[in-house]
């Protein structure tokens, strides 16, 4: 047994490393039933931000994934991050049985009012790396049907998927390229993708979709590029972006 490394030896990274590995001979022994599993968890605790999909990423990296065979990853993954979002929906009906009854009433009318354009932004939340549960938990106090929330969490979640399995492949050939290992390189996804979720959770997302549906998807980029500037610490920046947005419409034209 070697001796333990001296104090001050051991590297930050290793613990980092330890858990990567865990976490990918786990899926890796488990195949389908470990990616949907990672899935679940990954999305089943409301608010948390688990890197699952880097995980999946690195995971199908390793295996050289065919075209079918990332389809149904796709598919089975989806099921359990869609699955895992069911459990923060039902974290939102639960939290409506402790609600006046006038502010859930509200809630369910404006569920009814609002369906067509719920489900596209549902499945919108889903495909795209937002901080969904910010929309999901109320949809459950408004008691959103439950099936139509399904699928279209579903449809998004397999898309999002598979985009991730798609990176992972073409990031492994770049990695190969550098001689970089398999554990190096799924600690470089994984904490990529751990910075990029923590800028997209600072971020305001509702001033960005009031943005959007009040005066449309440029001013929303502008608005967009302000929080993302804020999110990343330009504050310079972001003070630019924010005298622009601040000037009346049509003015410097």
């Amino acid at each position: 047994m070697p001796p333990p490394a001296p104090f001050g030896k051991r590297s930050l990274g290793d613990p980092i490393e330890d858990l990567t590995k865990t976490l990918l001979s786990l899926t890796e022994r488990y195949g389908l039933f470990g990616v949907f599993l990672i899935s679940f968890v990954g999305n089943a605790i409301p608010y948390a931000t688990v890197p699952y999909l880097a995980l999946i990423a690195a995971l199908a990296a390793q295996k050289s994934l065919t075209l079918p065979e990332a389809v149904l990853w796709s598919v089975v993954g989806g099921l359990g991050a869609a699955l895992g979002k069911v459990v923060v929906y039902l974290t939102g009906v639960g939290t409506s049985e402790l609600l006046p009854e006038k502010v859930r009433k509200n809630f369910e009318l404006f569920s009814k009012i609002a369906q067509r354009g719920i489900f596209v932004a549902v499945f919108l939340f889903a495909a795209l790396p937002l901080p969904d549960d910010v929309l999901y938990v109320p949809l459950g106090v408004a008691r959103y049907p439950l099936i139509k929330f399904f699928f279209a969490v579903w449809l998004g979640k397999i898309i999002i998927t598979f985009l991730s399995i798609a990176f992972g492949n073409a990031y492994s050939r770049i990695m190969e390229e550098y001689n970089v290992n398999a554990t190096e390189s799924a600690i470089i996804l994984i904490v990529a993708t751990v910075v990029l979720m923590v800028i997209i959770g600072r971020m305001d997302w509702a001033r960005i979709a009031i943005a959007l549906s009040q005066r449309g998807t440029l001013y929303a980029l502008y608005v967009m590029s302000d929080e993302l500037a804020k999110a990343i610490g330009l504050k310079w920046l972001a003070r630019k972006i924010s005298s622009l947005l601040s000037k009346p419409e049509g003015a410097g034209h």
